[in-house]
Protein backbone atom coordinates (compact mmCIF):
# COMPACT_ATOMS: atom_id res chain seq x y z
CA UNK A 1 0.00 0.00 0.00
CA UNK A 2 2.63 2.22 0.74
CA UNK A 3 4.34 1.75 -2.73
CA UNK A 4 1.31 2.73 -4.06
CA UNK A 5 0.65 5.85 -2.46
CA UNK A 6 4.26 6.84 -3.51
CA UNK A 7 3.57 6.11 -7.16
CA UNK A 8 0.36 7.67 -6.49
CA UNK A 9 1.93 11.01 -4.96
CA UNK A 10 4.88 11.22 -7.26
CA UNK A 11 2.82 12.46 -9.90
CA UNK A 12 -0.32 13.39 -8.10
CA UNK A 13 1.40 15.15 -5.05
CA UNK A 14 -0.99 16.00 -2.00
CA UNK A 15 -2.39 19.64 -1.90
CA UNK A 16 -1.82 21.81 0.88
CA UNK A 17 -2.05 25.40 1.36
CA UNK A 18 0.64 27.83 -0.14
CA UNK A 19 0.23 31.34 0.64
CA UNK A 20 2.97 31.13 3.35
CA UNK A 21 5.41 30.47 0.59
CA UNK A 22 5.40 33.84 -0.59
CA UNK A 23 3.62 35.77 1.89
CA UNK A 24 3.70 36.61 5.44
CA UNK A 25 -0.64 37.06 5.37
CA UNK A 26 -3.63 37.06 2.92
CA UNK A 27 -6.85 38.70 3.30
CA UNK A 28 -9.34 36.20 4.44
CA UNK A 29 -13.25 36.38 5.26
CA UNK A 30 -15.02 35.04 7.82
CA UNK A 31 -18.33 33.27 7.42
CA UNK A 32 -20.23 30.11 8.50
CA UNK A 33 -20.56 26.72 7.50
CA UNK A 34 -24.18 25.27 6.77
CA UNK A 35 -22.88 22.98 9.85
CA UNK A 36 -22.87 26.74 12.19
CA UNK A 37 -19.34 26.65 13.01
CA UNK A 38 -17.10 29.48 11.70
CA UNK A 39 -14.85 28.96 8.28
CA UNK A 40 -12.52 31.19 7.17
CA UNK A 41 -12.06 31.96 3.35
CA UNK A 42 -8.63 32.46 2.50
CA UNK A 43 -7.37 34.64 -0.37
CA UNK A 44 -6.47 32.46 -3.56
CA UNK A 45 -6.74 28.72 -1.53
CA UNK A 46 -8.48 26.08 -2.48
CA UNK A 47 -10.62 24.87 1.10
CA UNK A 48 -12.07 27.20 3.19
CA UNK A 49 -10.06 27.39 7.05
CA UNK A 50 -12.36 25.16 9.59
CA UNK A 51 -12.56 27.60 11.91
CA UNK A 52 -11.52 31.16 13.19
CA UNK A 53 -8.13 31.32 14.84
CA UNK A 54 -8.72 34.44 17.06
CA UNK A 55 -4.74 35.08 17.62
CA UNK A 56 -5.38 37.41 20.74
CA UNK A 57 -6.79 34.75 22.78
CA UNK A 58 -4.31 32.38 21.39
CA UNK A 59 -1.38 33.95 22.80
CA UNK A 60 -3.66 35.60 25.59
CA UNK A 61 -5.47 33.77 28.15
CA UNK A 62 -5.15 30.14 26.07
CA UNK A 63 -1.48 30.32 26.70
CA UNK A 64 -1.19 30.49 30.27
CA UNK A 65 -3.74 27.43 30.58
CA UNK A 66 -2.25 24.99 28.10
CA UNK A 67 1.56 25.87 30.02
CA UNK A 68 0.00 24.74 32.92
CA UNK A 69 -1.58 21.67 31.82
CA UNK A 70 1.77 21.05 30.24
CA UNK A 71 3.90 21.57 33.55
CA UNK A 72 1.08 20.35 36.15
CA UNK A 73 -0.04 16.97 34.25
CA UNK A 74 3.07 16.03 31.67
CA UNK A 75 5.72 17.30 32.83
CA UNK A 76 5.31 16.72 36.58
CA UNK A 77 3.65 13.04 35.82
CA UNK A 78 7.18 12.49 33.61
CA UNK A 79 9.30 13.13 36.99
CA UNK A 80 7.26 11.09 38.80
CA UNK A 81 6.98 7.90 36.46
CA UNK A 82 11.36 8.18 36.47
CA UNK A 83 10.70 7.76 39.91
CA UNK A 84 8.64 4.57 39.30
CA UNK A 85 5.76 6.47 41.13
CA UNK A 86 1.87 6.43 39.97
CA UNK A 87 0.61 9.84 38.25
CA UNK A 88 -3.47 9.05 38.54
CA UNK A 89 -3.44 10.57 42.23
CA UNK A 90 -1.18 13.73 41.25
CA UNK A 91 -3.11 14.14 38.21
CA UNK A 92 -6.47 14.43 40.33
CA UNK A 93 -5.20 16.71 42.46
CA UNK A 94 -3.92 18.76 39.52
CA UNK A 95 -7.42 19.22 38.49
CA UNK A 96 -8.31 22.06 40.70
CA UNK A 97 -6.06 24.54 39.65
CA UNK A 98 -6.23 23.48 35.87
CA UNK A 99 -10.56 23.87 36.26
CA UNK A 100 -9.74 27.48 38.19
CA UNK A 101 -7.27 28.76 35.31
CA UNK A 102 -9.87 27.69 32.55
CA UNK A 103 -12.49 29.72 34.66
CA UNK A 104 -10.40 32.73 33.54
CA UNK A 105 -11.33 31.82 29.98
CA UNK A 106 -14.81 30.95 30.43
CA UNK A 107 -15.48 34.02 28.74
CA UNK A 108 -13.51 33.44 25.44
CA UNK A 109 -15.34 29.64 24.95
CA UNK A 110 -17.96 29.34 22.02
CA UNK A 111 -20.96 27.74 22.28
CA UNK A 112 -21.85 24.69 21.20
CA UNK A 113 -23.20 25.27 17.84
CA UNK A 114 -20.40 27.49 16.45
CA UNK A 115 -17.88 24.63 17.32
CA UNK A 116 -16.26 22.88 14.34
CA UNK A 117 -18.03 19.25 13.37
CA UNK A 118 -14.86 17.26 15.19
CA UNK A 119 -14.58 19.20 18.55
CA UNK A 120 -19.17 19.78 18.42
CA UNK A 121 -18.94 16.05 18.50
CA UNK A 122 -16.49 14.82 20.81
CA UNK A 123 -18.30 17.60 23.18
CA UNK A 124 -21.63 15.69 22.31
CA UNK A 125 -20.26 12.05 22.92
CA UNK A 126 -18.05 12.99 26.16
CA UNK A 127 -21.37 15.10 27.80
CA UNK A 128 -23.57 11.70 27.22
CA UNK A 129 -20.99 9.52 28.95
CA UNK A 130 -18.77 11.63 31.62
CA UNK A 131 -19.49 11.76 35.30
CA UNK A 132 -19.51 15.29 36.58
CA UNK A 133 -16.20 16.16 36.92
CA UNK A 134 -14.93 14.93 33.66
CA UNK A 135 -17.44 17.30 32.22
CA UNK A 136 -14.95 20.61 33.26
CA UNK A 137 -12.05 18.32 31.41
CA UNK A 138 -14.28 17.58 28.63
CA UNK A 139 -14.73 21.85 28.32
CA UNK A 140 -11.17 22.82 28.87
CA UNK A 141 -10.14 19.77 26.25
CA UNK A 142 -12.78 21.06 23.86
CA UNK A 143 -11.56 24.73 24.00
CA UNK A 144 -8.54 24.09 23.55
CA UNK A 145 -9.04 22.09 20.53
CA UNK A 146 -11.27 24.70 19.33
CA UNK A 147 -9.04 27.59 19.54
CA UNK A 148 -5.50 25.53 18.94
CA UNK A 149 -5.98 24.18 15.15
CA UNK A 150 -2.28 22.31 15.95
CA UNK A 151 -3.86 20.58 18.79
CA UNK A 152 -7.27 19.35 16.90
CA UNK A 153 -5.55 18.10 13.67
CA UNK A 154 -3.44 15.73 15.56
CA UNK A 155 -6.30 14.59 17.84
CA UNK A 156 -8.10 14.06 14.58
CA UNK A 157 -5.43 12.66 13.11
CA UNK A 158 -5.27 9.96 15.91
CA UNK A 159 -9.10 9.57 15.53
CA UNK A 160 -9.29 8.47 12.07
CA UNK A 161 -7.84 5.33 12.93
CA UNK A 162 -10.30 4.67 15.02
CA UNK A 163 -13.10 5.07 12.70
CA UNK A 164 -11.84 1.71 10.74
CA UNK A 165 -11.13 -0.32 13.31
CA UNK A 166 -14.28 0.50 15.52
CA UNK A 167 -15.75 -0.48 12.24
CA UNK A 168 -13.93 -3.75 10.73
CA UNK A 169 -11.72 -4.59 13.63
CA UNK A 170 -13.55 -4.32 16.83
CA UNK A 171 -10.11 -3.96 18.16
CA UNK A 172 -9.74 -2.97 21.91
CA UNK A 173 -10.15 0.63 22.05
CA UNK A 174 -6.91 0.39 24.49
CA UNK A 175 -4.64 -1.32 22.18
CA UNK A 176 -5.76 1.19 19.75
CA UNK A 177 -5.36 3.95 21.25
CA UNK A 178 -1.58 2.89 22.36
CA UNK A 179 -0.81 2.12 18.87
CA UNK A 180 -2.69 5.29 17.34
CA UNK A 181 -0.14 7.24 19.52
CA UNK A 182 2.95 5.07 18.50
CA UNK A 183 2.34 6.56 15.07
CA UNK A 184 1.92 9.96 16.21
CA UNK A 185 4.94 10.23 17.36
CA UNK A 186 6.42 9.01 13.93
CA UNK A 187 4.15 11.38 12.04
CA UNK A 188 6.15 14.63 13.71
CA UNK A 189 8.48 16.42 11.68
CA UNK A 190 10.16 18.17 14.58
CA UNK A 191 12.59 16.32 16.96
CA UNK A 192 11.60 18.23 20.18
CA UNK A 193 7.21 17.04 18.92
CA UNK A 194 8.40 13.56 19.34
CA UNK A 195 9.76 14.01 22.71
CA UNK A 196 6.09 15.43 23.40
CA UNK A 197 3.97 12.41 22.02
CA UNK A 198 6.30 10.07 23.51
CA UNK A 199 5.33 11.50 26.49
CA UNK A 200 2.22 11.80 25.56
CA UNK A 201 2.14 8.11 25.33
CA UNK A 202 3.57 7.25 28.26
CA UNK A 203 1.28 9.49 30.58
CA UNK A 204 -2.24 8.39 28.54
CA UNK A 205 -1.23 4.87 28.92
CA UNK A 206 -0.43 5.23 32.49
CA UNK A 207 -3.46 6.88 33.61
CA UNK A 208 -5.68 4.56 31.93
CA UNK A 209 -4.62 1.81 34.15
CA UNK A 210 -7.26 3.42 36.69
CA UNK A 211 -10.16 1.77 36.24
CA UNK A 212 -12.64 4.94 36.37
CA UNK A 213 -10.49 6.39 33.84
CA UNK A 214 -10.37 3.35 31.65
CA UNK A 215 -14.28 2.95 32.08
CA UNK A 216 -14.86 6.27 30.99
CA UNK A 217 -12.58 5.76 27.75
CA UNK A 218 -13.68 2.73 27.13
CA UNK A 219 -17.66 4.46 26.90
CA UNK A 220 -16.20 7.51 25.36
CA UNK A 221 -15.10 5.51 22.45
CA UNK A 222 -17.99 3.25 21.75
CA UNK A 223 -20.05 6.61 21.86
CA UNK A 224 -18.08 8.77 19.61
CA UNK A 225 -18.78 8.60 15.78
CA UNK A 226 -15.27 8.70 14.64
CA UNK A 227 -16.30 9.25 10.96
CA UNK A 228 -16.66 12.90 12.23
CA UNK A 229 -13.60 13.18 14.10
CA UNK A 230 -11.71 12.50 11.09
CA UNK A 231 -9.36 14.61 9.54
CA UNK A 232 -11.50 16.32 6.21
CA UNK A 233 -9.93 17.29 2.97
CA UNK A 234 -9.74 20.94 4.01
CA UNK A 235 -8.31 19.84 7.09
CA UNK A 236 -5.46 18.16 5.58
CA UNK A 237 -5.38 20.64 2.95
CA UNK A 238 -4.07 23.27 5.93
CA UNK A 239 -2.58 20.63 8.37
CA UNK A 240 0.15 19.40 6.08
CA UNK A 241 1.94 22.98 6.24
CA UNK A 242 2.25 22.61 9.78
CA UNK A 243 5.41 20.24 10.26
CA UNK A 244 3.60 17.08 10.33
CA UNK A 245 3.07 14.49 7.93
CA UNK A 246 -0.48 14.61 7.81
CA UNK A 247 -0.20 11.46 5.39
CA UNK A 248 1.54 8.72 7.51
CA UNK A 249 1.84 5.74 7.68
CA UNK A 250 1.16 5.67 3.92
CA UNK A 251 3.00 8.27 2.52
CA UNK A 252 5.99 9.75 4.41
CA UNK A 253 7.65 13.47 2.88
Amino acid sequence: MKFIYKIWYKYFPPEMVSYWKTKEAVRAKVTRAKEGHYIMWMEGEKYPFPGFPRGGLLYGNLSPLKHQIKNKIFNESWALLEENKGINTHIMSKLDEIIEQFEGCRYDVLPYDKLVPSVKELYRAWSKVGHAKSQKLKEIMCFILQEDDGYRFRVQWVFGFFHFWQKWLRISPLKAFEYALSLLEHAEVVGDMKERQRLLKRVCMEALKDPIIRDLFIKLFKEIDFKKMKLTKADKYFFRAKWFRADYPNYEY
